[in-house]
């Protein structure tokens, strides 16, 4: 898909399965899928209007044909392992680097190390130790994945069925974290009379997600605690304990702090169910051979609940009593939808084709939620017990209920088709949507779409090429379409009955009427509209061995729906219409088959797409806008870390320029009376880290942008990119005598990754004793121990410990506060990437064969997922962008890579099998 000019919470593509809109792909087995088509220009999605805003991805299930009933069973077993590992510091270099940090921080840290460490003598002896894997431990689980399909489909000349029923059980890297589907679709349709068809297609779908990953939200596992826990535990991993000895107050503290990142993440134990009952049909009715009226109608019933429990041990429970609490949402969907359409086609002469369509459509979505949350549970039930027996609880319990605004939306729709000669072809569409998420007066949008194309490849001075050339079609197109994916109840205020802090007689709380919008209402809000330009050349060489397309496309969106930081009572934020954006780009498709031959193929496909965005303009004529990604929250100096600028791209990562470390020239001499270093005249001084070591040789330094001898908020600039130069994949695929084989390959390049865990990573973020990345070693980073442990002050021995012949590359990670993170440059890597996908190679029993054993087929197969990839990026991938803890403008701060769920090495074992 291509890139989106807007930039809401929401930029999904519709999709449009056997002819109906589906609210999730989740309901579709990948078995079950015949095709899938891709719709970009708003010529070609137009019809769709507002939903297809972003694009339209058209699925085609596989279907009877009537005839023998046949029978398909495919199935896979699957097992993964982390991709990649990161190199942190080993026992040794961990014990030293926190003894420096003890030392660093006075007598009382530097006894508390030695009660947990040894003394300083000692510490050689951590080189014979092996450190916890906490990576093994967080991401080792053993994964068996399996998936089962079942097909049977049938009928006769009138009448035709198709059942399908799939299950998946796809596990995690991380224990207790898996998927679990059920998926069931049936299909009928049947010709009732020549002029009269019906269809009535039924997707179920149960998917049960467990274990709540490691994503960036508050108060949870992370993929940074994998580098950050201690490498080695200290003393305490040298003695066995003896549980009868010790009291049950003892016996907790000591398992709590010995507890495994695996046995931390149990503490935060969470399952999503989502259960969807989906039922559409249509009836077609030729009222004349020429014209034709279609009504097809949809109904479905979406079931969520997510339980989340949290141990004593979590930071969360600390907040209550300390006893776990548990919380319980359950929300309901109903989403309804009907259309009608007249089709009418008609010839005038022998070379003009009409092709005239009209239709009106409404479709509406209406949710409730029901909220538990309870604390005070007994730390030896579990969570299926909580959830059993809400009763038990023993403190605090909250309920409350919801239901949603509607979201309706009606449509008015009509296109018209011409063609001449086959040669010449000319399209028309409009469309009006009008949307219950606007006021009244600014509900309706108006979307027209044009379209042309010249089968070139028929004219007559091309007669003598058809040896060679097989294909040659001009395509141009420009079209409108609207966005309304914003949340309901924008543009008005809305209220929720509340019942915290307010106790009154008795002790007991009294419910209350309160706003219920998180932003200030907008009644001006309108419809966000994207105008696009396209133009297309479709070509063939010999007989379609060699085809493909070149796109070439002009997009601007314009009344961008945004949410915008504001000063108002009782609100930070509202959603505006604001600003422009614009997206240019080409898009080159090849493919080829390069041998066709009975025993042997072989064929290739690439390509290739090249995107420009641009931020026309933003609101009242105001030059930036600044957003913050928030994987650190308030932590983060400056805490704005993108910035949306006019003319230029979205995705700018906003922070300091990294200028290595102060070296003992910046400093003219040492006070040891104040502990202090005197800086050079000249030299800009820093006092916004926090650091434990001050402003020194050694600590991380900035550049002075505005010279003013301070760095401070006002030295920030942009350090990075998000958007990619281009994006494209190719593959390779092929037959001999039974066996086939692909190969497919992807590729970003230019883009640019804001490594949120190598910060975090790199210094003592929110961690005792913290754990670093190998580079961190004490080879590589600047440091004031000397071979006696003490702390080096003198200007010249630092010189000669760090600098010159043996100068560090990085700085002391003691630069920083616990809790201070400064984006900068030096975290901004080259995302670009080379990956072999996927590789496959399968076998084909012949049909001879398995004709024998009563198969029409039989295949068995192999796939490797994830196999290899060449880029320059330290983290676990370079395919990320975290959205950060739920914001809703993370389309404004794409390119984060924080605590994301890293990928996996797959071996995929499959069978095809039709009787």
């Amino acid at each position: 898909m291509r890139f989106s000019g807007s930039n809401t919470s929401d930029n999904t593509h519709l999709y449009i399965v056997d002819g109906f809109p589906v609210s999730s792909l989740n309901a579709i087995s990948p078995g079950d899928i015949q095709s899938i088509d891709v719709l970009k220009d708003a010529s070609s999605t137009a019809i769709y209007g507002s939903q297809g805003a972003n694009g339209v991805v058209i699925i085609t299930t596989k279907s009877a044909q009537g005839g023998k009933t046949q029978v398909s069973y495919n199935a896979f077993v699957q097992t993964k392992k982390l991709s990649k590992r990161l190199a942190v510091l080993d026992p040794y270099q961990y014990v030293r680097l926190n003894y420096e940090l003890a030392a660093l921080s006075g007598s009382d840290a530097l006894n508390s190390f030695t009660k947990t460490f040894g003394v300083y003598g000692d510490l050689d002896l951590y080189k014979y130790q092996s450190g916890h894997d906490w990576q093994n431990d967080m991401f080792g689980s053993d994964v068996i994945s399996d998936q089962h399909n079942l097909t049977i489909t049938g009928g006769d000349q009138k009448t035709k069925f198709s059942l399908s029923t799939t299950y998946n059980k796809d596990g995690g890297l991380m224990q207790s974290n898996n998927y679990n589907r059920f998926n069931t679709y049936f299909k009928i349709s049947h010709e009732i009379s020549k002029s009269l068809s019906v269809n009535f297609n039924t997707r179920i779908s149960n998917t049960v997600v467990n274990g709540s990953g490691s994503s960036g939200a508050t108060y949870k596992i992370r993929t940074s605690q994998a580098v950050t826990s201690p490498a080695v535990n200290g003393l305490s991993d040298m003695v066995t304990i003896d549980p009868s000895t010790m009291t049950d107050e003892e016996l907790q503290q000591w398992n709590q702090a010995h507890m495994s990142l695996t046995q931390q993440a149990a503490q935060y134990w969470k399952k999503t169910a989502t259960r969807t009952f989906n039922f559409t049909g249509s009836v077609d009715w030729k009222i004349l051979p020429n014209l034709t009226y279609r009504v097809e109608g949809g109904y479905e019933f979406g079931f969520n609940e997510v339980k989340n429990y949290w141990g004593a041990n979590t930071t969360t429970a600390s907040y209550v009593d300390g006893n776990p609490l548990v919380d319980w949402t359950k929300t309901n969907v109903n989403t309804m939808r009907l259309a009608n359409t007249l089709t009418y086609n008609f010839k005038v002469g022998h070379y003009h084709n009409f092709n005239i369509l009209a239709g009106q459509e409404l479709n509406s979505a209406l949710s409730n939620q029901n909220y538990i949350y309870a604390t005070g549970f007994g730390t030896d039930l579990t969570p299926e017990k909580i959830f059993a027996n809400l009763a038990l609880g023993g403190a605090t319990k909250n309920v409350s209920s919801s239901v949603s605004d509607p979201n309706n939306l009606s449509s008015y729709f009509g296109r018209a088709d011409y063609t001449y000669k086959d040669k010449y072809l000319l399209s028309a569409t409009f469309r009006a949507d009008g949307s219950s998420r606007f006021a009244p007066e600014n509900q309706w949008g108006y979307f027209p779409s044009v379209a042309a194309a010249w089968r070139i490849i028929e004219e007559p001075f091309l007669s003598n090429t058809k040896d060679w050339l097989s294909n040659l079609k001009l395509r141009i197109s420009y079209g409108v379409a609207g966005n309304n994916k914003i949340g309901s109840g924008q543009f008005a205020k809305s209220y929720s009955i509340q019942s915290t802090k307010t106790y009154g007689l008795g002790d007991i709380q009294n419910n209350y009427w309160a706003t219920a919008n998180t932003q200030l209402p907008n009644r001006n809000l309108k419809w966000e509209t994207t105008i696009t330009q396209n133009a297309g050349l479709d070509f063939g060489f010999f007989k379609e061995k060699i085809n493909g397309t070149l796109e070439v496309y002009n997009n601007t969106t314009k009344d961008l729906l945004i949410e915008i930081p504001i000063v108002a009572p009782g609100y930070s934020t509202t959603m505006m219409n604001v600003g422009q954006t614009s997206n240019k780009g080409i898009e080159l498709t090849l493919n080829g088959s390069i041998l066709q031959a009975k025993e042997y193929t072989f064929g290739a496909t690439f390509n290739i797409s090249f995107n420009k965005s641009n931020v026309e303009k933003l609101a009242n004529g105001i030059a930036y806008q600044q957003y913050a990604s928030g994987w650190a929250g308030t932590d983060s100096k400056g805490v704005y870390d993108y910035r949306v600028v006019v003319g230029q791209p979205v995705g700018l990562m906003y922070g300091w320029v990294s200028d290595g470390y102060y070296t003992t020239n910046d400093f003219s001499s040492f006070d040891a009376s104040t502990g202090k270093y005197v800086l050079k005249d000249g030299v800009p001084t820093v006092g916004m880290l926090g650091g434990r070591i001050g402003v020194r040789p050694g600590t991380a330094k900035y550049k002075d942008l505005n010279n003013d001898g301070v760095i401070d908020d006002n030295d920030r600039t942009v350090i990075g990119r998000a958007a990619p130069k281009f994006i494209g994949g190719f593959g390779f695929n092929g037959t001999f005598h039974g066996f086939d084989a692909t190969l497919l390959f992807n590729y970003v390049y230019g883009n640019q990754i804001y490594n949120a865990n190598r910060i975090a990573s790199s210094q003592q973020y929110r961690v005792t004793n913290p754990n670093m990345l190998a580079y961190m070693n004490e080879n590589n980073r600047y440091t004031y121990l000397d071979a006696n442990g003490n702390i080096v002050t003198d200007l010249a021995t630092l010189a000669q410990m760090n600098e010159g012949a043996n100068a560090k590359q990085y700085w002391s990670p003691w630069s920083f506060g616990n809790a201070s993170i400064v984006p900068a440059s030096w975290a901004i890597e080259d995302g670009s990437y080379l990956r072999l996908q996927n590789v496959t190679l399968g076998y084909t029993v012949p049909a001879k064969v398995a004709q024998k054993i009563k198969m029409t087929q039989f295949r068995v197969y192999c796939t490797l997922n994830n196999v290899w990839i060449l880029t320059k990026y330290s983290g676990y991938d370079p395919e990320v962008s975290t959205p950060i803890r739920g914001t809703s403008t993370s389309g404004l701060t794409p390119g984060v890579d924080y605590s994301a769920y890293p990928k996996s090495f797959s071996w995929t074992f499959g069978v095809n099998v039709t009787f």
